[in-house]
């Protein structure tokens, strides 16, 4: 009898653990990368995650604006992106096995900007965590975590062109260490050239800290290939705020973006983004000698055939010799109205 009793603890500790599998407390979802609650400033956020291939057969991931799908795993790893809303995102992974939820998982990103004052501070309990800093052994099984030859390759701007990228696609996603997993950051229209040819170490510098940050301020790496654009803006008497400290990414994505000019909004909802009092329409005339104010975006521009009325019309974005940054050489506001309103000028 006093044998039984002996191993009487060990047996009840193996039907509590097991009591505690059929329960459904078991660990399903492994998130690899990110940790929750990590701050993030550009369109997407790469997530890798890990599930026990015998349990699981189905992988349903949800994200804000209702962005969702379907990852069937096939591997020990599952690495995936998702793109961000400014602000807080709340992204639902859930696991199931023949259509059964087995667990999930939410995990929160804050994707913060310098151009909306909303989303300037993320909560006190959001930090950075970057990729790179650390040596993430569990990724190095599948993938060199260190560039390449292909990836060091400084852009040529004197050579450089759209067809060479195209024409050799195939051999970066061979020989390029950066694109298996940061591919995505190309997937927009319009693509910044150093990164259409994977020619990341042309700005990002693997001996910084943290690691292949860029170096500050980053208008210095911009400017090594835009040396017609320092030369003119810094020829000028008035610069705008974000050129004037060097912050190009402000305004611009250095990888690729939805709008034209790598610009991260559309021109109208950019500037508004730190001007929000020019948002009401009022901005121009407004009560004088029109109702309404004069438009400021939804017309045709009449000085640039084929584009769409903006600030930028009227405004330059990045230096002007002349008050309020205005554009087209105008001396003065009545000089400025008579560039499109021709027929007044007798």
């Amino acid at each position: 009898m006093q044998v039984r009793y002996l191993y009487l603890p060990i047996i009840l500790s193996f039907l509590i653990l097991l009591s505690q599998n059929v329960s459904g407390e078991q660990k399903i979802i492994t998130i690899n990368y990110p940790p929750d609650k990590t701050i993030r400033e550009f369109f997407d956020a790469g997530i890798s995650l890990s599930v026990p291939l015998s349990l699981v057969d189905k992988i349903h991931v949800k994200a804000e604006n209702n962005i969702e799908g379907d990852i069937i795993p096939d591997s020990k790893f599952e690495c995936f992106n998702v793109p961000l809303i400014y602000g807080l995102n709340s992204i639902t992974i859930t696991a199931y096995k023949n259509n059964k939820t087995l667990e999930q998982v939410i995990l929160t990103i804050f994707r913060r900007s310098d151009i909306e004052s909303s989303y300037k501070n993320p909560p006190s309990d959001f930090t950075k965590d970057l990729f790179h800093m650390n040596a993430r052994k569990e990724c190095s099984a599948c993938h060199e975590l260190t560039p390449r030859e292909a990836d060091r390759t400084p852009v040529n701007i004197a050579t450089y062109s759209e067809l060479y990228f195209k024409d050799n696609l195939s051999y970066i996603s061979k020989t390029s260490t950066c694109y298996s997993c940061h591919k995505k950051i190309t997937s927009y229209p319009f693509v910044h050239g150093p990164a259409s040819v994977w020619s990341c170490l042309s700005c990002h510098n693997p001996e910084s800290i943290p690691r292949y940050s860029v170096k500050q301020p980053e208008s210095d790496v911009c400017f090594g290939c835009h040396t017609e654009q320092k030369t003119e803006w810094k020829s000028k008497k008035i610069i705008h705020g974000p050129v004037n400290i060097g912050r190009c990414a402000i305004c611009h994505s250095p990888h690729s973006a939805p709008n034209e000019y790598n610009l991260v909004k559309p021109v109208w909802d950019l500037c508004t983004s730190c001007h929000d009092d020019k948002k009401s329409g009022q901005h121009i005339v407004g009560g004088m000698f029109f109702k309404d104010g004069h438009p400021t975006k939804g017309k045709p521009d009449p000085v640039r055939p084929g584009k769409e009325l903006s600030c930028a019309s009227c405004h330059n974005p990045h230096a002007s010799n002349f008050p309020n940054l205005w554009a087209l050489e105008a001396q003065g506001p009545f000089d400025l109205c008579l560039k499109c309103h021709k027929y007044y000028y007798k």
